[in-house]
């Protein structure tokens, strides 16, 4: 089933057609909410997605983990603590998450400003292993291979997403900023 969803995404990706903005082909599609349906995925350039990336995280309410983009997945997207506990009931992620989320600064590394969100560098993580990152969680996993995450305020966090996706060179079919009031995650993953 999962193969079969993500060869229709490929099949309907905004990636490659006209940005919906300016015309350039895009890199990336962006939606509202993560498994969007392709109809309501915008095609964006990175010119146009970083606005949208800006506006989506600096109204969130809540807190999330930011794990850094990464090749590989196909998408950048969203997703809520308790949706995910619900859905997937022995994975890991969510609990590290919640503790992740509990211990962090409150103050951005970078500006000193309120911090929302935690960086995770995503160095070992592709779209093989993805998965064993939901399924053992990040203690487990990322937090083994990389440096300690970072807080980080609204503006610095897109700011640390537009590098790695400008220096990586990525694309992903899906991205999605965090959106309510409701502690999450954001992830590389496919689906």
């Amino acid at each position: 089933m999962i193969i079969f969803v993500l060869a229709t995404r490929k099949a309907n990706s905004p990636v490659g057609k006209p940005c919906s903005v300016c015309g350039v082909p895009s890199s990336f599609g962006y939606s509202e909410h993560a498994e969007e349906d392709a109809d309501k995925i915008k095609p964006l350039c990175l010119a146009h997605l970083i606005p949208e990336l800006e506006r989506g995280y600096e109204s969130f309410r809540g807190r999330a983990v930011v794990i850094e983009p990464a090749d590989g997945p196909p998408c950048y997207v969203f997703q809520p603590v308790g949706e995910w506990r619900r859905a997937f009931k022995d994975s890991k992620i969510a609990d590290d998450v919640s503790s992740l989320l509990a211990k962090m600064d409150t103050k951005c590394h970078d500006c000193g400003q309120t911090a929302v969100y935690l960086w995770v560098e995503s160095k070992g993580l592709t779209g093989d292993n993805f998965g064993e990152t939901l399924d053992k969680g990040l203690s487990s996993t990322l937090l083994r291979q990389n440096p300690t995450p970072i807080s980080l305020c609204p503006k610095c966090c897109v700011k640390h997403i537009a590098r790695a996706l400008e220096a990586k060179h990525l694309s992903y079919l899906e991205v999605c900023a965090p959106k309510g009031n409701a502690d999450g995650f954001v992830i590389p993953m496919g689906y």
